[in-house]
């Protein structure tokens, strides 16, 4: 099958939030989110793309979604093998996901790319809205787009793509919390002007994400700490 724009937005989501389990006895894909920030997010959009563009035309099936409030996840599992290596024909992986990279078709077309990056941003990136520390009284009213990820070479790709749009993001140094095995490598998208670029050819689907920028949209800033049921009821208001 050809990557097309919602091919690429779903390897970026699977990138970002998947993941493929493979041994001698089974093969699963698995895909999921936050079940309180993310559960909207894959109720109207993740599931219908899925569905609508790989499952029933392909396999006539559906996803169905379970949630696991014990460990916070709304997610699917897939215990099929030609699925798995549905996936795996465009350069997906099973096992860790310290060696992800683009696909290089994707890499090749700019369209292609834009699509996965908003896939990839809304599953493994963040907006968050640091405060002014020159003003008087600081707010949290200066956006900051930032994706974090344990790939390297995932990290400089997209670092390079995101230049080769006119950005100017910034590779951060690496972290390693004390739980984690791996280094974190973060791209920041941090000027002004990208950020109304990325909103604006990119954008988000993830409504954890948009619902923040909304609001600052309307009030100028967008409160730390905030859910997404708060956020909704601070737009309404």
């Amino acid at each position: 099958m050809k990557i097309d724009e919602d091919i690429a937005e779903i390897l970026g989501i699977q990138i970002g939030d998947g993941c493929i389990s493979e041994n001698k006895r089974y093969s699963e894909i698995y895909l999921g989110g936050d079940i309180t920030e993310e559960k909207e997010y894959h109720d109207l959009w993740v599931g219908p793309l899925i569905n609508q563009k790989i499952m029933l035309p392909i396999f006539n099936k559906k996803v169905f979604y379970k949630e696991h409030p014990k460990v916070g996840i709304y997610g699917f599992h897939i215990f099929d093998k030609k699925v798995v290596n549905f996936f795996k024909n465009f350069g997906l992986k099973s096992g860790s996901k310290k060696n992800v990279s683009i696909p290089q078709e994707i890499l090749k077309n700019k369209k292609l790319l834009k699509r996965f990056i908003r896939g990839l941003f809304d599953t493994d990136g963040n907006i968050y809205f640091d405060k002014n520390r020159s003003a008087k009284n600081p707010e949290n009213n200066r956006p900051i787009i930032t994706l974090g990820t344990i790939s390297k070479k995932l990290a400089y790709e997209v670092l390079g793509a995101l230049a080769s749009f006119g950005l100017h993001p910034r590779m951060k140094k690496p972290y390693k919390g004390k739980k984690d095995k791996n280094k974190v490598y973060r791209v920041v998208i941090y000027r002004m002007n990208d950020i109304r670029y990325y909103i604006n050819q990119i954008g988000f689907k993830n409504t954890k994400h948009s619902t923040k920028w909304e609001l600052y949209k309307k009030l100028g800033v967008c409160p730390s700490k905030t859910n997404i049921k708060q956020r909704k009821e601070l737009l309404k208001g």
